[in-house]
């Protein structure tokens, strides 16, 4: 990756732990050997780094109270592209308690893992770019080669079954910070931690995006 190139650097970081939390929910839901819930550790890793990944490049939309970055904007039009996906989106707008678009769009993730529909919507969605680029910046993961990597690892997702509570949930206000410690507890995981360049600036998009 050209180190002058920041936002090449933070793609290949992000798809770096997208495979990782894929594997790691993967293999342990398989080994655990039943459906998974909203509290599982990995489950909600997987979460947070899909968010992270959807936010990459993400453009600032203006309002009348200031600019707002939003991966609703994205989400919403998988509606348009996939007519099957409007009963998700139509729960998403919805559900009580929900106040933000990002409540709305990680209940929107929610629902489709638990309809195993992740992958096929993330192709629908990465197929057109012409539309994605009004919600991303050029150089943006959803807008790059590295998008089209994460939706096949996303295919994966189809083998494990969840069952998430979404009503209660307090989707509005939930940080999303990536546990490192989680996947350090595999051997094989600490080396592929270690090899990762996992730069300042991959730390600074983290944790202060």
């Amino acid at each position: 990756v050209p180190s002058q190139d920041p936002m090449a650097i933070e793609r290949a970081n992000l798809l770096s732990m997208m495979k990782l939390s894929i594997k790691v929910l993967i293999q342990s839901s398989l080994s655990l050997g039943r459906t998974l819930d909203s509290e599982y550790p990995p489950l909600q890793q997987f979460f947070v780094v899909l968010e992270h990944c959807l936010k990459h490049g993400l453009k600032a939309k203006k309002s009348f109270i200031g600019q707002n970055k939003s991966i609703w904007g994205p989400l919403e039009l998988v509606e348009k592209l996939c007519p099957e996906s409007l009963n998700i989106v139509t729960s998403a707008r919805d559900l009580p308690g929900i106040k933000t678009s990002l409540g709305r769009a990680r209940a929107w993730l929610h629902l489709a893992l638990m309809q195993k529909k992740v992958a096929d919507y993330m192709k629908v969605l990465l197929d057109r770019k012409d539309l994605l680029s009004e919600f991303y910046d050029y150089g943006a993961l959803m807008m790059e080669e590295e998008g089209a990597v994460m939706g096949g690892l996303l295919v994966g997702l189809n083998l494990i079954d969840a069952n998430l509570c979404i009503k209660g949930e307090d989707l509005d206000s939930q940080v999303g910070v990536i546990d490192f410690s989680l996947y350090l507890k595999d051997p094989a995981n600490t080396i592929f931690l270690i090899n990762l360049e996992i730069t300042k600036l991959f730390f600074i998009y983290i944790f202060d995006k």
